[in-house]
């Protein structure tokens, strides 16, 4: 018979009520009271690695759209950056001055393996690595 009970709580003591969803990113399933987002195809629990993806994601696709309105003008990524971009991110796909962008070793898993392999970031993706690492 399958668990049956929400997945919130530690190794003793667990939440009793009835889930109403999977999280998108942890794979656990998880009550009303233990729901931080739920909307269209999008559940994700308050389990705080979940929420900081949850959220980081809401914040790069604005990015991502501010990058796309300036890189379409012809300019840099960057705000009050006029030089013409020659670069792209690997990344977020946005285009930058040489000044913005770098050559880095990026981790990339492979598999259970995680393998570092050069890649032009922006500022902005780079450390955006710390929070999908996990």
């Amino acid at each position: 018979m399958a668990n049956q009970s929400c997945g919130a709580g530690g190794r003793f003591h667990r939440c009793p009520n009835i889930p109403i969803n999977s999280c998108q990113y942890c794979g656990r399933r998880f009550c009303e009271a233990h729901t931080y987002f739920l909307g269209g195809y999008e559940a994700v629990c308050t389990r705080k690695p979940c929420r900081r993806k949850h959220d980081d994601l809401q914040l790069h696709q604005a990015y991502k759209r501010r990058i796309g309105e300036r890189n379409r003008a012809g300019l840099c990524g960057i705000e009050d950056c006029v030089p013409h971009p020659r670069f792209e991110c690997s990344l977020c796909r946005g285009h930058f001055c040489e000044e913005h962008i770098s050559e880095r070793q990026y981790p990339t898993r492979d598999g259970s393996v995680i393998i570092n392999r050069p890649a032009s970031v922006c500022a902005w993706c780079w450390r955006r690595r710390k929070v999908w690492r996990r």
